[in-house]
């Protein structure tokens, strides 16, 4: 990768969209993250608005909480975008330790101070979650990550087709719905954040990402374990199921925190000291004895067990468990996968889910209502986060061929779908591309067989098909051959 200005020194990642490099820029001396937009404008437009959207809403922020965008160009017709080098991680990785409340809440107003500044001018993140949290080496934690963030000023949503967005875990219960998104969906996030660093396991836990969905649009806000009863009030504002019943703003949240941090309440040690009484918020009153101590209890690896809802038991998939929980956006390999990972990514494609849109999907034991609205809207999903993410036909009951046949079950005629399943053609025809691109034609042959399996009247697939079936003098002839 050369990119004019900076030198890369290492891959750091890659997600669905974008790679990721730890650079030097030249004029400057400085290391920097240089992210580059892996299609490039010409046939991809819109994801060329949409990364540039990020990098202009990031920058536009200025804010000490939100990671600093230093440049926006492109380069060769592809986009790329240079931002802070940070080496502090993530907050996934601090929760792996004992954190203390004063700790939580001293993260959670350095984060809400960020969307507060984002919430004012329009701005939505969408995917708040501890991945998404960085932190500087002298602890300043910092808010990452607007690539699906939407500017609600704006007619125009590049990050959206008519299905909701974000990371399951986190997600507030209007993003399972149609429907406007406004900034206490990200109070809602940040809600579950507090909730599993105050006591190390998310509110709403299951082996089926389905079952989550439905919990955080359902299942009553639990209560958190003896010894942090004086946070209850604060998750019940801002878990609330009717965002009508959250913090009205990041203002209000920050009003909140604020005065539970000043009135005496939190202490930096690992004990609470509680005083009588104290109206935090001017709406809640907490009636407390007087100056009691409470240890707080030291956190495990311990899961609290979850009741599943049991109008969804007949949708548990298996095997789900964590995949969603620490996938930063970069982090994601959606590259071309060793030989024998890519026999395993074969499929046998029922045709008749490309030729008829009522024919039944590939045998599944499960039995759907196909009156469930809300199911269909969790499969949209996950299908779609599938193929962003490059999950195609992989790994097993979590990739979007799967996903878009439960669909099909579900719903005969579906549209999205069907242009789903097209989709999946398309998306190994770019792999087959970048394969045939570096002479890698064996790879290529097999991303192009599966891809033909899905989209077999695709021009693109059937022009690298005639490639990768000839012998090649190198990558000029192939390119050649193929812009011919």
């Amino acid at each position: 990768m050369e990119i004019t200005g900076y030198t890369v020194q290492q891959k750091i990642g890659a997600g669905g969209m974008a790679t990721a490099y730890l650079a030097r820029q030249d004029s400057l001396g400085r290391l920097v993250v240089l992210k580059v937009l892996h299609t490039d404008r010409r046939k991809n437009p819109q994801d060329f608005e949409r990364f540039i959207n990020e990098a202009r809403i990031v920058a536009s922020l200025n804010h000490p909480h939100v990671i600093t965008i230093y440049d926006i160009g492109a380069c060769e017709d592809a986009a790329y975008m240079s931002m802070e080098y940070v080496e502090g991680g993530d907050l996934r990785k601090r929760m792996h330790a004992v954190m203390t409340p004063f700790e939580a809440l001293d993260i959670l107003i350095a984060v809400g101070s960020g969307l507060s500044v984002a919430h004012k001018k329009g701005i939505v993140h969408r995917d708040v979650k501890p991945a998404n949290i960085l932190f500087r080496k002298d602890g300043t934690p910092l808010l990452s990550d607007f690539g699906i963030a939407k500017q609600l000023t704006t007619d125009l949503d590049l990050t959206q087709t008519g299905i909701f967005l974000g990371s399951p875990n986190y997600m507030a219960p209007e993003q399972a719905e149609p429907g406007s998104i406004d900034g206490r969906a990200d109070i809602y996030a940040l809600g579950v954040i507090l909730y599993e660093m105050l006591t190390g396991v998310k509110p709403y836990q299951s082996a089926s990402v389905l079952d989550v969905i439905m919990q955080h649009k359902r299942a009553p806000i639990p209560l958190l374990p003896s010894g942090l009863d004086q946070f209850q009030p604060l998750i019940n504002l801002m878990l609330a199921k009717n965002r009508k019943d959250r913090f009205r703003d990041a203002d209000s949240l920050l009003h909140y925190l604020r005065h539970m941090m000043q009135s005496g309440i939190i202490k930096t040690s690992t004990q609470a000291k509680l005083t009588p009484d104290i109206d935090v918020s001017g709406e809640h009153t907490l009636s407390l004895d007087k100056a009691r101590i409470i240890e707080l209890p030291v956190r495990t690896a311990s899961r609290r067990s979850v009741h599943l809802l049991g109008a969804l038991l007949a949708l548990s998939l298996a095997g789900y468990a964590g995949l969603f929980y620490a996938q930063a956006s970069i982090e994601r390999d959606a590259g071309p996968r060793s030989d024998p990972e890519l026999q395993s990514l074969a499929v046998d494609v029922d045709r008749n889910l490309l030729g008829d849109a009522r024919a039944a999907s590939p045998a599944t034991s499960a039995s759907v209502d196909p009156g469930s609205g809300e199911v269909v809207k969790a499969l949209a999903w996950l299908a779609k986060k599938s193929l962003d993410d490059y999950r195609l036909t992989h790994p097993p009951q979590d990739n979007a061929y799967y996903y878009y046949s439960r669909l099909l079950e579900i719903d005969p005629g579906n549209v999205p779908a069907r242009k789903g399943l097209l989709a999946i053609g398309e998306r190994y025809a770019f792999l087959a591309e970048r394969e045939l691109a570096n002479n890698n034609y064996d790879r290529a042959k097999g991303y192009v067989a599966i891809g033909l399996q899905f989209a077999p009247e695709n021009d693109t697939l059937l022009a690298l098909n005639s490639l990768a079936q000839r012998p090649h003098g190198g990558l000029a002839d192939t390119l050649t051959e193929f812009f011919r």
